[in-house]
């Protein structure tokens, strides 16, 4: 779970406390027309004028609306960014057909099978394998079924944990990272291999000083991911959601590899002996499994934004929020989604073609391309959030992401990305459980002594733990969707968590001294 670190949170004024302050008093500073505000949110006024430097939030109608739009408007539908969305239809019926052409004319074709026609007789050799009385299959369907249910059960006592215990799980993990590096430290001294030891030990410094950087950003974090988990639990149609994006996704792997080894069976089943696949050709192929499997993925993550935004602007308990949400996100904003969806995925094809590349000078180029593609994934994790809120389109909402990353507190939202650790932990601890306990079960029905025995309870142990890993990834990654709206909206509108919900505002702001003084600007 080291890569779960949020390293990019890292920066160096960080470590100057009299900036720090400053950090405190400026940059956290979420400046809206808190008059206004009080006004249309029914909360008491405060007497307190706009400055004209100062950014108006309304929170007037139903779901409110601010300078970034109106919130989860669904009577007046505008479907946005719709020339992606019909490419992407027409991308996916063009790949579903050529799998099909060209799956169906060189998949069933055995025709280039060496034949010796020179001979009448044929030899044949057949190899009987007696089957295993004694063998049954019970043991084998038992330990996937355990594993399974018992990395779904884990997964769901995982979410009631962070709701519970955020914060500490967080601060043990920070403490376990360093702990594991001055381990490896100490074993590199003892095996003799200083250089080891050395690279371990400044690891293990860089991480007490990170640990030492973000300490007062963890209880803002423990608080969303506490919100965020609750969210999740009341409505568990996103987890539904999820894991249907992720069956889709599989579906589309594979039709995607069918049509795929089809065009590479076909130009070397062609007349040219000297006939090479396009360039163009594979490149437009790699973009479109790039840009599908990111389209669903971002589906499940846009509806569990609509979700939280919905409860955090709302103050009653709603009904089955995520069939509206998921109707908008398929419908309104499916367009914008397939838009910011494409442009990561010509990064990741144009990455690929350069890695395949095998150049020395090429490394350095996949690295720069990498580091681009992260900004952007990341970018469009927010800007979706706003497409979820606002229902506007891509560019839009990228503009208003970017305006919040400046105005509104860009550190805080990179630095309160912490809540990635319990959800990376949960997922690993997750996959361990659920192999441990199938080849338990396996255990049982097939003697471990044996070679056979044992490496059959440790294979199909190790398909029940990657099973049971991606479900326990589908339902925990709504969670950290949640945790990103939390962000928007908190960052945006504090006040309307103040009226609709109290409890939730308090927890984030009464724990972490840093949000408290960006809240408490408003009254000055």
């Amino acid at each position: 779970f080291f890569s779960a670190l949020p390293l990019r949170s890292f920066t160096l004024y960080q470590l100057i406390p009299s900036l720090r302050q400053k950090q405190k008093e400026a940059t956290f500073r979420i400046r809206i027309n808190v008059y206004d505000t009080m006004q249309t949110t029914a909360l008491p006024p405060q007497d307190v004028p706009a400055t004209p430097t100062q950014t108006a939030t309304t929170t007037n109608g139903e779901f409110g609306g601010s300078e970034y739009g109106e919130r989860l408007n669904y009577a007046k539908p505008k479907y946005q960014d719709w020339p992606c969305m019909v490419a992407f239809y027409l991308m996916m019926i063009a790949i579903v057909v050529f799998a099909v052409i060209w799956g169906y004319s060189v998949g069933f074709d055995y025709s280039s099978v060496d034949t010796d026609s020179s001979t009448s007789t044929t030899t044949t050799t057949t190899t009987t394998i007696e089957p295993d009385e004694e063998f049954s299959f019970v043991g084998i369907f038992l330990g996937l079924i355990a594993g399974f249910v018992a990395g779904v059960m884990f997964a769901l006592l995982w979410l009631q944990c962070i709701k519970m215990f955020a914060e500490h799980i967080i601060k043990i993990l920070l403490f376990v990272s360093i702990g594991l590096w001055l381990v490896a430290a100490v074993g590199g001294v003892m095996i003799g291999e200083f250089e080891l030891a050395i690279f371990a030990l400044v690891v293990a410094l860089f991480f007490c000083l990170y640990t030492w950087c973000i300490w007062g950003r963890i209880p803002f974090a423990s608080a969303c991911l506490s919100i965020s988990s609750t969210i999740v639990t009341m409505y568990p149609g996103v987890i539904v959601c999820s894991i249907a994006a992720s069956v889709i996704t599989l579906v589309w792997f594979f039709m995607w590899v069918w049509s795929a080894v089809g065009y590479l069976a076909s130009v070397d089943s062609s007349d040219d002996e000297n006939a090479q696949p396009s360039i163009v050709v594979v490149f437009i192929l790699l973009v479109c499994m790039y840009w599908g499997c990111n389209v669903w993925r971002n589906v499940s993550h846009t509806t569990t934004c609509g979700v939280a935004a919905s409860w955090y602007f709302t103050s009653t308990t709603l009904q089955s929020p995520s069939k509206g949400a998921f109707r908008r996100t398929m419908t309104t904003s499916f367009g914008s989604i397939c838009f910011g969806s494409l442009l990561v995925a010509i990064l990741q094809a144009i990455r690929a073609f350069v890695r395949s590349a095998k150049k020395n000078s090429g490394s350095c180029i996949v690295c720069l391309l990498g580091c681009i593609e992260w900004f952007v994934r990341f970018f469009n994790t927010y800007a979706f959030a706003q497409c979820a809120i606002y229902g506007t389109s891509f560019l839009t909402s990228a503009k208003a992401t970017w305006d919040l990353f400046l105005n509104r507190g860009f550190q805080a939202i990179i630095n309160d990305d912490l809540s990635n650790l319990p959800l990376t932990c949960g997922a690993l601890l997750g996959f361990l459980v659920s192999g441990a306990v199938s080849f338990l079960i396996l255990a049982a029905f097939y003697p471990i002594t044996t070679d056979h025995g044992l490496q059959l309870c440790i294979y199909v142990a190790l398909c029940a733990a990657i099973l049971s890993y991606f479900v326990i990834v589908d339902i925990l990654i709504c969670v950290a969707s949640g945790v990103v709206c939390i962000f928007v909206c908190f960052a945006e509108d504090p006040a309307v968590c103040r009226e609709n919900r109290p409890e939730a505002f308090a927890k984030m702001t009464g724990r972490s001294p840093a949000i408290a003084d960006m809240v408490n600007q408003m009254h000055m």
